[in-house]
């Protein structure tokens, strides 16, 4: 009996502790130029590395890296409390849309290069 009672108490243990854990490596991004973008199939997932250097109205921001600029859509929950002046390096991941004329990318995850969250949201104009 104490060795059931000792089992089944050591399986509850195993079981709560694997709901703790979490994975902190590295995860595999494709990552991509703004000028590689435009080879990105339609609602594929991209991850790209710059800056963004202007609001341009709503939720839409302009995102330049070495090889150029695209238009990036950021809706509100995605800043999870971080400031981004046009000066700060980040990295967008989200889902590439070709429409006619253009590129864009809708975020789903914005980081901020080197930095941790803050306690405030949004873009910070310069």
């Amino acid at each position: 009996m104490k060795t059931l009672s000792a089992l089944t108490l050591l399986a509850l243990i195993s079981v709560s502790t694997s709901t703790l854990a979490a994975y902190t490596g590295p995860a595999e991004q494709n990552v991509v130029t703004v000028i590689q973008l435009k080879d990105v199939a339609d609602d594929s997932w991209a991850t790209v590395e710059g800056k963004l250097v202007k609001h341009l109205g709503g939720e839409n921001y302009l995102f330049r890296d070495t090889s150029g600029e695209v238009e990036v859509e950021i809706d509100a929950d995605v800043w999870r409390g971080q400031e981004v002046g046009p000066d700060d390096s980040v990295r967008l991941r989200g889902e590439v849309d070709h429409s006619w004329n253009k590129t864009e990318l809708e975020v789903e995850q914005l980081e901020k290069v080197g930095a941790t969250p803050q306690s405030k949201g949004g873009f910070i104009s310069k």
